[in-house]
């Protein structure tokens, strides 16, 4: 595991605007580089070892529990997620986060490691990607049902337009494909944890049938439901 914190934290030592950190299971930073100790306002060394809680305000650290905990519980990577973290003035500002377990070659959960870049916001801006939270909340919750991108732009309180600009420059995915990334993710789970039928699991994640649920997971992951789960 060692040499693989090393590299990640070489690879990720100079990116500008971009925070990286590896975590132990019990929530302790194993790395970090420049811009995440920036963000917690200490030296790197002094870092190192400490927890969440010991570094930010409790109502971001709560925040960031709920994630590793739903990490650890379903296993899947949690991409693109908005949320707000401190920069390196004290302020707090929108930043897309992208955690996944690290595992090790018999895959022993080992930690997590987490990359999140910031959205460099102006006031504007931050209340559309405020909004994008409501969005990305909504298709959490009801990704099986017919939700179309009017109900999308509703919930943000934008127009179609504006949250087509949003979810793009924000996210680089349409309000539609942000739809079915939530659909996949689910029927993933599904596909890992269940022996439901595929069709079972195309009609429980929103998907219109069979067929167009394989076309759509073969689009986004590049294999098809059935061969995903044959090699899983």
């Amino acid at each position: 595991m060692d040499l693989v914190v090393t590299a990640l934290d070489e690879v990720f030592a100079g990116v500008p605007h971009t925070m990286f950190c590896v975590k132990a299971p019990d929530g302790r930073y194993l790395a970090i580089n420049q811009a995440f100790a920036d963000r917690a306002g200490r030296a790197a060394h002094h870092v190192l070892g400490c927890t969440a809680a010991d570094l930010f305000p409790a109502d971001l650290v709560e925040t960031y529990d709920e994630q590793d905990r739903r990490l650890f519980a379903t296993g899947e990577p949690i991409r693109n997620e908005l949320e707000l973290i401190l920069r390196p003035d004290g302020s707090r500002g929108w930043y897309v986060t992208t955690k996944t377990l690290l595992r090790g070659a018999d895959g022993t959960v080992l930690g997590i490691v987490a990359v999140s870049y910031d959205l460099h916001t102006t006031e504007g801006n931050d209340r559309h990607h405020a909004s994008l939270q409501a969005v990305i909340d909504l298709v959490r919750r009801r990704y099986a049902e017919p939700l179309m991108v009017a109900d999308l732009a509703q919930a943000a309180g934008l127009s179609v337009t504006q949250l087509e600009r949003a979810t793009r420059r924000a996210l680089g995915v349409s309000p539609k494909q942000l739809l079915i990334r939530a659909r996949i993710d689910e029927a993933i789970r599904r596909l890992d944890d269940t022996d439901l039928s595929l069709a079972a699991i195309a009609g429980e994640c929103g998907f219109y049938d069979q067929s167009s649920f394989n076309r759509l997971f073969r689009r986004t992951t590049g294999i098809t439901p059935g061969a995903y789960r044959s090699r899983a």
